[in-house]
């Protein structure tokens, strides 16, 4: 960030909001050097920035709440590790400390539509829309500069991400990811619409990253050929998209998820949620994300899909329809935030 000494923060709210993600293709392999496809979706994080006098920033996030001295924001040692989850929000706002010249605290609201821990974005986006409402507040403009600052503020959490959930929660849209050539958009024919059902089971990434390492290590043979059909099947769903043909994708969902199984990142919970979405008429259907619990994802057909969506929720309650995202992350600023600390 530029450092800026003029700023005027009285009566100033600053929102802003960035979208959660979904894998669709090629989690775990892309760690490898495979490519990845991921999708910006219309479930949100929105953080709401409103200066205060109080020399203290002061964060609520659902019932957790954290509190700290303006001027002593610089140290994770200063969070409780119950709300260890917020310190990318304080290193955030210790970052831009210096451009914040004339404000004395602030008061910090988060609110989401993502479920945390099930592996859809919610720490890129938050992430996105920390550093976003930020950058609007010293009047620094660039969704550019929010996704390098974001990438760094996520790797306080996963301290290997490729920043491809940032990017994707920065830009929207339908993203390929490959490490050897970057982020591309993907330009989608028709509509694309998900039900994502939550487990509610926890788990750790990175355990499930040392465990397909493992397997890795001990047969890179087998290894290799499931890496080659993943990445295959990748690229084939790019062009079912760009085409427009959603039965081929739905096939290749479910086919990237038997890739999944052999790789034992699954678990009983989605492995049932998977038999009950593919009976119930959905084109298709795999975990996503890291696995060992998490969410399932479930193409629904475009046509006449309230009876598929019926009989699925029926048996799953804790699902929600997801479409795709668009337009990243959004920025507003107001004189009067209709938001209450």
């Amino acid at each position: 960030m530029n450092k800026s000494t003029n700023n005027n923060f009285s009566n100033i709210n600053i929102h802003a909001s960035a979208p959660g993600k979904l894998t669709l293709f090629g989690e775990h392999f892309v760690v490898y050097g495979n490519s990845a496809i991921l999708a910006a979706i219309n479930k949100r994080i929105s953080v709401t920035l409103s200066p205060n006098k109080s020399n203290s920033i002061n964060i609520k996030f659902g019932r957790r709440k954290l509190a700290a001295r303006f001027s002593e924001i610089k140290s994770s040692k200063l969070i409780p590790r119950s709300q260890a989850f917020l310190y990318p929000v304080l290193n955030s706002i210790a970052s831009a400390k210096e451009e914040l010249s004339g404000l004395s605290g602030l008061d910090v609201l988060i609110e989401s539509q993502i479920p945390h821990g099930e592996g859809l974005g919610s720490s890129a986006a938050v992430c996105v829309a920390i550093v976003g409402a930020l950058q609007s507040l010293v009047h620094k403009e660039g969704k550019a500069n929010i996704f390098e600052a974001a990438s760094q503020t996520e790797r306080l959490i996963h301290k290997n991400s490729s920043g491809a959930d940032c990017y994707a929660s920065t830009y929207g849209g339908v993203l390929l990811f490959g490490p050897n050539f970057g982020n591309k958009q993907i330009s989608i024919k028709g509509k694309l619409q998900f039900l994502v059902c939550m487990t509610g089971i926890k788990h750790k990434t990175q355990n499930l990253v040392s465990k397909v390492k493992r397997m890795k290590d001990k047969n890179p043979s087998k290894f290799s050929e499931l890496a080659e059909r993943a990445n295959d099947i990748c690229f084939k769903a790019k062009s079912a998209m760009i085409t427009g043909d959603v039965y081929s994708l739905g096939n290749l969902l479910t086919e990237n998820h038997k890739l999944l199984q052999k790789l034992q990142i699954s678990h009983p919970r989605l492995e049932e949620y998977i038999e009950i979405c593919m009976n119930s008429g959905a084109l298709g259907c795999k975990l996503t994300g890291a696995g060992g619990g998490g969410a399932v994802i479930a193409l629904l057909p475009n046509q006449n899909n309230s009876d598929t969506l019926l009989r699925i929720q029926n048996k799953i309650p804790n699902s929600m329809l997801a479409e795709l995202d668009y337009k990243g992350v959004h920025l507003d600023q107001s004189l009067n935030s209709e938001k209450k600390f």
